[in-house]
């Protein structure tokens, strides 16, 4: 965990997903509070209000799962070069432009929507004269919105650091000699996983600390400031880390992910085999999938020494 905490994009991703935590958290105990003290409502009916936060975390669950707004069921991508490039309706070329169910304006649609929706229930939570019923349907948006923000980020940890289709052995002699023959045959890195399972324990649990944190103080700081103030500021911080967000999300830098070699493999085939007769065990290019270039753009959170690209570029010996 150690080593991915200090990667800086996987750092502000795990920050983000535990101030998410931390403001649904608050949010629960200030709604509850809010109808016990301003509404004058019985426990029993002050926990069926909280209820709201929990019914809107569950109807964000289909909208959490990505073959919803799979693109492959309307025009399936050649390669990855593909993922803005729509067909032109007029000349039959490309015209560059998002589609609605791009992965980024997915995520910038789910991520700065959950601050404006705390800064409804903030609006809204003055009591009287305001009806009961508009905090609560804001809080229920407000969990809507953070069921869809963590599914967001556990999917982002997931194809950053999922190396599992990657072979091991690709790039020493002694490494594939060593491995037993059902593990030759399988060619498969399972033991990437826990990188994975790290990310997303790390995460989750800085985001349980600043909950636990978040409960110890929501009474102090109701009593100090108030609710409504206090629900206002959450939400403020929780913007600056959205704009954080999506700043280590943006591709900004193009990096060379595929060698010279992977386009020439017949020519480098030959001339490994003249120098070395085992020369072809000791490394081949690593090549995933169907890339149309040699270079990538790359994120902050891609740019960590542990992610998938760095693997792949690491294996190709451009590390």
């Amino acid at each position: 965990m150690t080593r991915m905490i200090l990667q800086p994009g996987f750092a502000a991703l795990a920050i983000y997903l535990a101030w998410v935590v931390a403001q649904v958290t608050l949010i629960i105990l200030f709604l509850g509070a809010l109808l016990s003290r301003e509404y004058i409502w019985h426990s029993q009916y002050v926990g069926l209000g909280v209820l709201s936060v929990a019914i809107g975390a569950a109807l964000a669950i289909p909208l959490s799962k990505a073959s919803f707004f799979s693109r492959a069921r309307v025009t399936p991508p050649r390669s990855d070069s593909m993922t803005l490039t729509t067909p032109s309706s007029s000349s039959g070329g490309g015209l560059k432009g998002f589609h609605w169910t791009s992965h980024l304006l997915r995520r910038i649609l789910f991520t700065f929507t959950l601050p404006l929706a705390a800064a409804c229930f903030a609006a809204t939570a003055a009591g009287h004269p305001i009806p009961a019923i508009v905090p609560i349907l804001a809080c229920g948006a407000v969990g809507f919105l953070t069921n869809l923000a963590v599914a967001e980020v556990v999917g982002i940890v997931m194809e950053a650091f999922d190396t599992s289709d990657l072979q091991p052995g690709v790039n020493s002699r002694h490494r594939v000699e060593s491995l037993p023959t059902v593990v030759k045959r399988r060619r498969t890195n399972y033991s990437s996983f826990p990188r994975v399972c790290a990310g997303v324990f790390l995460a989750q649990g800085v985001g349980w600390c600043f909950a636990a944190a978040a409960t110890a103080v929501s009474g102090t700081v109701t009593r100090a400031i108030g609710a409504r103030k206090a629900v206002g500021i959450t939400a403020g911080v929780l913007f600056f880390f959205t704009v954080l967000f999506a700043a280590v999300m943006v591709r900004f830098r193009r990096v060379r992910v595929v060698p010279d070699q992977a386009w020439g493999e017949e020519v480098f085939r030959r001339e490994s085999l003249r120098n070395d007769p085992q020369g072809e065990m000791d490394w081949r290019p690593v090549v995933v999938g169907n890339p149309s270039g040699k270079e990538r753009r790359v994120n902050l959170l891609e740019m960590g020494q542990w992610t998938r690209w760095s693997e792949i570029r690491r294996l190709n010996r451009l590390l």
